[in-house]
């Protein structure tokens, strides 16, 4: 987060999912712990920097072709500039404004955890 708004960007064409709204993230590396890969993920997809990432939740999602864990955290104080990977389209959006946006299903979770987070 930065100022209130959480940031997201768009899958790029050829992508799962290409053009919904994702939340920066990644798979965790065999060995890595999911705080170590939110923060790094941060930092590959975003070139954003952060010291501290709060645990959100923790869930299983099953899409029609394949089944994905996910370890949402919440990062409060990031740091630079963002410069994501490739030439993606990336916001910095309300929270109130994310349930707007065209999102994978499994984000649905991720945003009522934030909204019961945030208030």
């Amino acid at each position: 987060m930065r100022a209130g708004s959480i940031l997201v960007a768009r899958r790029e064409a050829g992508q799962h999912l290409a053009g919904t709204w994702e939340f920066p993230g990644g798979k965790v590396e065999e060995g890595e712990e999911p705080k170590t890969a939110a923060l790094r993920e941060l930092r590959e997809e975003t070139g954003l920097t952060a010291g501290e990432a709060q645990p959100l939740l923790v869930f299983v999602h099953d899409y029609a072709d394949r089944r994905l864990r996910f370890h949402a955290f919440l990062i409060t104080e990031a740091a630079g500039e963002v410069a994501t990977d490739g030439d993606r389209p990336w916001s910095w959006t309300q929270p109130e404004a994310l349930a707007d946006l065209p999102m994978p299903d499994a984000n649905r979770a991720i945003l009522r955890a934030l909204k019961w987070r945030l208030g």
